[in-house]
């Protein structure tokens, strides 16, 4: 059996100046036409992923995975999950307030108890999501798994997860280097490394970076109050120890700290107020925007022009008496708040693998623990006048350990046995939302009396097992099977009132407080085949479950809700060719989400009051095609190609109207939107990115290579309520370089223009208090120069 191994086990919201898809496209056949002929000495390298918790090559998994190296995330200029979308196609980010998160083949589009498309960091799970935001540097890739994980990773891989292996200790050599970026809003961010090697058998590693940047949203009302700004420590520290070949350890403890401004809480754009100005109701799928945020109501003798509207809020002024504070301001990069708006970030991570070589098998053993901590406070009223703040507060311990045994042998059977544990249910773990009053004392809230917030979390643990069989020398049959169980519980504790006028509550567990419990098991599988047509061409099919536990039934009754779940099938192709210059990926998918969180209304006690249920019940279908392709024309021309074709559509879904009118039903005076056949928000028809690179050689002054990044994007929606102002536009998006390796290729110099089209992307909206359409924009142009020696 042919077995490929490691050989180191280590509004009209685009803002489209000129759509370049087609443009693009002519350069890329001009060029492929103009040297296919060359003599071809280039090839691409071999790519070992982790994808089935051993190391294998790319082109034999049956799995869809994009692994993004290293080097490749710095060419792109990915920093974070925000710029992930520059290297794996079909990925889509719904970044709102400080909470980005992934959306991918249908899966993050509607609600899910936990996140549906997680981050990992060296295959351990980061059930936060202000846990993404941590910096890329020092990586050695990124891998973007798609479809469900749940065999061996677990049930909270629902539509994938994106998995971040750092760079490990060394003992071959002495290593060290460091990097300075400069760039447009006074960006600056240092980052170093240095591999000390001890003997043959132990070696050191420490990372550490620093990253502060002006804000891209100004404020023009205070200027120390902008957003989307950057203020980043990161420090990490790894110990290797291999005694002999059998065994090795490795010890790490990661620091970071986010003291930003951030980025609001939910969306930090005021559109304005969605009216009908007709019948003086708001309406957000069939009226118009007035732009404002506070309110339109007539005084005596301050009649309002064009008479009074609905909506928006009375802290911010009032239009009819010509407070400009109550207006909206068009400018998507503009604001104009009085309250400095706070992002506290803290993460303390530690972990140890455990490697032994036991003959038979390879035994693995991780374990991590993190301390999360989150601060965010923002201004409520949107406004220059002293009003009202909100906020969250998040505090996080988890304990988790992965466990598993790996064959050895070289014989047709390949197997994994494992065992998972997950506990972040600490009474102390909590998120807390925050409200305040500011109309004396700006950047001191004083706290509202009626906090609340939920402490505990979830335990998980499992058992899995994968086996891999050779039927034939090219027909491998793969089967596995995961055995879950979570319990979940919750108790509500209310703010302390002797500790209003501290800089933040505390909180106590009143007399009516409950605690709350669930507990449910839950059993996922894998099958899939692959058939290699030759050493080059391989085609694989797979059947996969995955799930993410449901929240806890009110009323104590030790069950959790109903989960939600996916069956999902998969065909694929993988295949190396033109002498191992062209590699082409490609895979159709139909996936079956059930159990996502709707809508309904319910009827309450002898009155009959009609009250509306978030609650497990909603389906989506995702069926789409995805390719990735990467070329080495010749020995100076490379080329990237992805495409993804998705149709995310609700089979049964209703989504609550959070306007007067423009509801399909209205039931008890509340109504909704029924979504049943229509598409799901951040699922495009058709999206793609395209890259290209030419090196030119300097001889002995080295080597300068400019680079061409392109992303394109059909029309999609980025709410699942149909409103008119939530419609992200067809665009395109270019990204382009130019960077110069030394002789020897210790220094490189990289200068930089991101999103050079200058498109302002929608990344969400959202209705916020008073019926104010909000949205959140991508980042503006970028430009900067990177300088890095060794790195």
């Amino acid at each position: 059996m042919k077995r490929f191994r490691s050989s180191n086990s280590r509004p009209q919201h685009a803002i489209n100046r000129r759509p370049i898809a087609n443009t693009v496209a002519a350069a890329v056949a001009v060029a492929i036409a103009g040297n296919t002929a060359m003599a071809q000495e280039a090839g691409l390298e071999e790519v070992i992923v982790t994808a089935t918790k051993r190391s294998e090559n790319l082109q034999l998994v049956p799995v869809s995975v994009t692994a993004i190296s290293g080097a490749r995330l710095t060419e792109l200029g990915v920093t974070n999950v925000l710029s992930l979308e520059r290297a794996a196609v079909g990925l889509h980010i719904n970044n709102k307030g400080n909470d980005p998160t992934i959306i991918m083949r249908g899966a993050g589009s509607a609600g899910t108890q936990d996140l549906a498309v997680p981050i990992y960091v060296d295959g351990m799970y980061r059930p936060r999501a202000g846990q993404a935001l941590a910096s890329y540097f020092d990586v050695e890739r990124v891998e973007v798994l798609r479809g469900p994980q749940g065999t061996l990773f677990g049930r909270n891989t629902l539509g994938g997860l994106v998995n971040i292996i750092q760079n490990k200790p060394d003992t071959r050599e002495l290593r060290y280097g460091g990097a300075l970026t400069l760039g447009g809003y006074d960006l600056q961010r240092f980052e170093g490394f240095v591999n000390v090697p001890f003997s043959d058998t132990a070696a050191l590693r420490v990372t550490g970076s620093r990253t502060k940047q002006d804000p891209f949203v100004e404020n023009s009302f205070n200027p120390s109050a902008g957003l989307k700004d950057a203020d980043e420590t990161y420090g990490r520290v790894q110990f290797r120890w291999a005694p002999n070949e059998n065994f090795e350890m490795t010890l790490a403890g990661a620091y970071w700290k986010d003291t930003a401004n951030g980025n609001s809480d939910y969306a930090y754009k005021v559109l304005g107020i969605p009216w009908n100005p007709t019948t003086r109701q708001t309406n957000g799928v069939t009226g118009v925007i007035d732009p404002r945020q506070g309110t339109r109501v007539s005084t005596p003798g301050f009649p309002c022009t064009g008479g009074d509207g609905p909506g928006g809020r009375s802290q911010a002024g009032n239009v009819c008496l010509g407070q400009t504070s109550a207006l909206a301001i068009a400018d998507p990069y503009t604001v104009a708040w009085d309250f400095q708006p706070i992002r506290n970030i803290r993460e303390d991570s530690y972990s140890a693998e455990f490697k032994w070589n036991l003959g038979f098998a390879s035994w693995r053993t991780n374990v991590s623990k993190f301390d999360y901590s989150e601060l965010r406070e923002t201004d409520t009223d949107l406004s220059s006048r002293p009003a009202l703040v909100a906020g969250q507060r998040i505090e996080s311990t988890a304990t988790q350990i992965d466990t598993n045994l790996n064959s050895n042998g070289e014989g047709k059977l390949d197997w994994t046995l494992g065992a998972y544990y997950f506990d972040d249910s600490s009474s102390g773990n909590n998120s807390a939302f925050l409200w305040g009053y500011t109309y004396t004392t700006p950047q001191k809230p004083a706290w509202a009396t009626w906090l609340y917030q939920p402490n505990g979390g979830t335990k998980s643990t499992a058992l899995y097992g994968q086996a891999e069989y050779a039927l034939t020398d090219a027909f491998h049959v793969t089967a596995g099977l995961r055995y879950s169980n979570d319990k979940r519980e919750s108790i509500t504790k209310s703010v302390n009132p002797t500790t209003l006028n501290n800089e933040l509550p505390s909180y106590v567990v009143g007399p009516m407080a409950v605690q709350i419990k669930g507990d449910e098991s839950h059993v996922d599988y894998r099958i899939a085949g692959r058939y290699e047509f030759s050493d080059n061409v391989m085609a694989y099919a797979s059947a996969s479950t995955g799930y993410i536990a449901g929240g806890i039934q009110q009323g104590n009754t030790g069950k959790l809700l109903d989960a939600t779940e996916v069956d999902a099938y998969e065909i694929g192709l993988k295949s190396t060719l033109l002498d191992g210059r062209l590699r082409v990926n490609t895979a159709a998918y139909y996936n079956k989400y059930k159990g996502l969180t709707t809508t309904v209304f319910i009827t309450q006690g002898a009155a009959g009051t009609i009250l509306a249920q978030t609650v497990p019940g909603g389906s989506l279908n995702s069926k789409g095609l995805e390719l990735d392709m990467e070329w080495a024309a010749t020995d100076k021309l490379r080329v990237n190609l992805g495409l993804a074709h998705d149709n995310s559509r609700f089979d049964k879904f209703n989504v609550g109207n959070q306007f007067t009118e423009g509801s399909d039903v209205i039931v008890g005076g509340q109504g909704y939107f029924v979504m049943d056949g229509k598409k799901a928000r951040f699922s495009p028809d058709l999206s793609g990115n395209l890259g290209l690179t030419y090196a030119f050689e300097l001889g002995d002054r080295g080597k300068l290579v400019p680079g061409l990044s392109a992303r394109f994007s059909s029309s999609y929606k980025t709410s699942n309520a149909p409103y008119f102002w939530s419609n992200q536009d067809a665009y395109s998006l270019v990204d382009a370089s130019v960077t110069w390796y030394s002789a020897g290729k210790d220094f490189v110099v990289r200068a930089f223009v991101n999103n050079a089209t200058e498109e302002a992307i929608l990344t969400e909206s959202t209705v916020f208090s008073r019926s104010r359409a909000m949205v959140d924009y991508s980042e503006p142009r970028q430009w900067g120069v990177r300088m890095s020696y060794r790195f």
